[in-house]
């Protein structure tokens, strides 16, 4: 099928304005073909020909084509012209919409990182340095992203940068460092399920406090603590999983004071994606001495790389180095090579940027679907907890969701294993599907559901 698209010359000066011409060109293309203006088995315009349309090099639109087809939106056909491959209406049909994994939507990622990978492949000298053993990442490593951290407010100066294979091995290896099998921990009654994959392995006991709209239930915490030995507290406080709830400052100074009084560490997990308005600098630069702080760039850039990162109290910081060691002998310097490159490229913060721009047009459009049958929810960052009527189960209700084939999370896969789950609600999550077109067909199948689910909304399940 020939062509008769015409690349709009306005709107590609916009995109460029903030980005190189050859992303600005493929996200032209990319945009035109989820909206159909480009259809299945389309061709695309001669690259000679667009080139001059958009007054830009050969070059540029080279590498447009190149970009667009390592995303799988189109394939080059030797002598032939360069052919749309996505069939979005099929493909959204046969997919599953993943309403479930907390991951971040595809903004550009992979452009950067093949980049990155392009300009290491020419160091000769940093890729034999990448080649050998080094406990806690290169010297530069160290360097670069205790600056980033101090840039982003923290005042670290004087501590290094625990590098780990993402959060998880991070919330492990503080626990390992902090506690002895039969110890005991504290945790928020919903929290990240793999923080209760750790305590198991370390044969650590948890316990679950409950959390209101100011954080954890202090009076809980303390009649504990008055009872039996806590060895820490593991807490979400920018943006608590699944309920996303934001802590208040008081109720984190009153947690610290608790923290002294009864002599507990705690672990401050920082993953969760949160909006710049909403970002705050952690408790750990309060009290570095009582407070390990957990991060990684999974939710704002990949969580492919397993790029983790931790502060630890500065008496404890080599102990936790060692732990990592002993699981790992070193975390991969290649893959913090890779987001170093990335973070120092032009199009990361145009790619974070557009990740904001995108999380709060889909907390927009859900909110929007929510809201024609009545019901509301709880939105922060990819996260959004959907505290559910009495009279609706939410296995019954995500049941419903996946015979719709869609994928959602029940809240008591946050809970532990070992207690009930008192709460009854979904955690849905944004960043699943890949592409707008796709997130706005996933909300189809939402409204869908929700019609089904009022239509039998005076029945207990």
């Amino acid at each position: 099928m020939d062509t008769i698209w015409q690349a709009d010359c306005e709107q590609f000066s916009q995109l460029a304005s903030t980005q190189p011409k050859y992303m600005a060109l493929a996200e032209l293309i990319e945009q035109a073909i989820d909206n159909k203006q480009l259809a299945f088995e389309q061709r695309l315009p001669a690259q000679r020909a667009l080139a001059d349309a958009l007054q830009i090099t050969h070059g540029t639109v080279t590498r447009a084509y190149e970009l667009l087809e390592q995303r799988g939106y189109v394939q080059a056909k030797l002598g032939a012209g360069t052919y749309v491959t996505k069939n979005n209406s099929l493909h959204h049909q046969m997919q599953i919409s993943d309403l479930a994994s907390s991951v971040q939507p595809l903004m550009g990622q992979e452009s950067i990182i093949a980049r990155a990978m392009q300009s290491l492949a020419h160091s000769h000298t940093d890729l034999s340095e990448l080649l050998t053993y080094k406990l806690n990442g290169l010297p530069r490593h160290q360097s670069f992203f205790r600056d980033w951290l101090i840039q982003r407010g923290f005042a670290c100066e004087k501590h290094e940068v625990v590098f780990t294979q993402g959060a998880q091995q991070g919330i492990y290896s503080c626990l390992s460092t902090l506690c002895d099998p039969g110890d005991v921990v504290l945790h928020e009654a919903l929290t990240y399920p793999g923080f209760f994959k750790a305590c198991k392995s370390l044969q650590i006991h948890t316990k679950g406090i409950p959390v209101n709209s100011e954080g954890i239930d202090l009076a809980v915490l303390e009649s504990i603590c008055q009872t039996q030995s806590v060895k820490a507290i593991y807490i979400t406080p920018n943006c608590q999983n699944p309920t996303n709830v934001r802590y208040s400052e008081a109720r984190l100074q009153a947690l610290l004071a608790l923290s002294r009084k009864y002599h507990f560490f705690i672990l401050e997990d920082d993953v969760n994606y949160c909006l710049p308005e909403n970002w705050r600098l952690p408790l750990w630069q309060q009290a570095p001495d009582r407070v390990f702080y957990l991060a990684s760039f999974s939710k704002y850039f990949s969580g492919g790389l397993r790029a983790g990162y931790l502060l630890a109290p500065l008496l404890w910081q080599q102990q936790v180095i060692n732990t990592v060691h002993a699981q790992c002998w070193s975390v991969s310097m290649t893959n913090f090579e890779l987001l170093m490159r990335a973070l120092q490229s032009k199009e990361y913060q145009y790619v974070q940027t557009k990740l904001e721009d995108e999380i709060r047009y889909r907390q927009a459009a859900l909110n929007s679907v929510l809201a024609q049958f009545s019901f509301s929810a709880e939105f922060q960052g990819l996260n959004v907890c959907w505290q559910l009527p009495a009279n609706l189960n939410m296995h019954y209700v995500a049941a419903q969701f996946k015979s719709h084939q869609v994928e959602v999370r029940a809240l008591d896969v946050f809970s532990s294993p070992s207690e009930a789950c008192e709460d009854n609600g979904i955690r849905f999550t944004l960043g699943g599907p890949a592409t707008r077109e796709a997130f706005n067909f996933a909300m189809s199948r939402v409204e869908v559901v929700l019609q089904e689910l009022l239509m039998q909304s005076d029945v207990v399940i």
